[in-house]
């Protein structure tokens, strides 16, 4: 029995999906495994993410589920020397271990699918079973491989990433993970207050002014520099920034790479909020407003592009007093909207380290 112990949330997910995938396809590795696939939702060990310790916890559960083979899905980003570590398979434990950030952000199932295939077929060609090993999938095309023995007995193979490209793949997976757009739902004050402002700012007719009079460079310039302004408020007002100082780095974790993945996160999540307001105070301005309404302040004719630019001021005014409204949100919860649930269980072993 070949079993796949998940991470929670996105990791989850994907095993819940693989079930019912690989179940209906026996012959998903050239007919030499019956898939029979057990999912365990039990997170990893986050204060130090390594791949060993993984395979420790794996070995585990293998002895209480009585598995033959084991494949851990982890959305922790591992690495090995500074390179990113995609997968790593150690047939004399058994065990297989994917890195999902690793393996970027775009075809995301595809290629969990093909590296799950993949995996298996080296855990049973090298543990001496006559398996199909082969050729790498796309999944894996961009990876090198490394830490090969020639006792089969004791071999380890691992999948590096490069240093360059493959923290971008790793960074991007990462983001892909946290889920960025569900930060719009998650700051319900923060959404309230920018309706609010919108609600507000549409009815004045300096505001209508000051979006016919600014033109498109200044309202791209105004845009950004209030999705900027939020960005900036919530990273520094609910600490999501991780200190050179922090457990983190005492850790030995990638804090650029986690800051990065934070900041662009929440950028995201910002410029979703910033879309959907500009969809509704588009819609509201156009309900509300008549076009005779509108010519009579700006004297001249209106039409859609008039709307589109009071949408974006009223918009760009919103986000600002989403900002100040994001205030009044607690660190929990902004943290719980802003990133996946693995990293707030990182975050949280990390605060707990900081109190001891």
């Amino acid at each position: 029995m070949v079993g796949i112990l998940a991470d929670p949330d996105l990791p989850g997910d994907f095993a819940r999906r693989l079930i019912a995938d690989l179940e209906a396809s026996p012959d998903g590795a050239d007919g030499r495994v019956s898939w029979r696939v057990g999912v365990l939702r039990d997170p990893f060990t986050s204060s130090e993410p390594r791949a060993d310790q993984i395979v420790e916890l794996a070995r585990e559960w293998m002895r209480r589920q009585a598995w033959d083979r084991a494949i851990c899905l982890t959305d922790l980003p591992l690495r090995v020397q500074r390179r990113p570590l995609v997968a790593e398979v150690r047939p004399d434990a058994g065990v297989a271990v994917v890195s999902l950030p690793a393996l970027g952000a775009t075809r995301l199932f595809g290629r969990v699918r093909e590296a799950i295939l993949w995996l298996e077929g080296e855990l049973t060609r090298q543990g001496g079973r006559g398996g199909s090993g082969g050729k790498r999938p796309p999944a894996f095309r961009f990876a090198v491989r490394r830490g090969e023995s020639p006792d089969a007995s004791q071999a380890e193979l691992r999948l590096l990433a490069s240093p360059v490209l493959g923290q971008l793949r790793m960074l991007a997976g990462m983001v892909r993970a946290n889920r960025p757009w569900r930060l719009v739902l998650g700051l319900s004050r923060v959404l309230a207050v920018a309706l609010a402002t919108s609600a507000l700012a549409l009815t004045q007719n300096t505001i209508w002014q000051m979006g016919d009079s600014l033109g498109v460079p200044r309202l791209a310039v105004a845009a950004a520099g209030s999705v900027t302004a939020m960005l900036v408020w919530l990273v520094a007002d609910h600490e999501l920034w991780e200190r050179r100082s922090g457990p983190a780095a005492r850790n030995g974790e990638p804090v650029r790479l986690y800051n990065a993945a934070t900041v662009t996160t929440v950028l995201l999540g910002v410029g979703c909020l910033f879309v959907a307001l500009l969809a509704i105070n588009l819609l509201a301005a156009e309900f509300l407003l008549s076009g005779s309404l509108l010519r009579s302040t700006l004297q001249h004719p209106v039409d859609i592009t008039d709307y589109l630019e009071l949408a974006w001021i009223t918009s760009s005014a919103a986000v600002v007093g989403g900002a100040l409204g994001s205030g009044l949100e607690s660190d929990q919860v902004v943290r719980k909207a802003a990133y996946g649930n693995r990293e707030l269980e990182r975050r949280g072993d990390q605060d707990a380290a900081a109190g001891a």
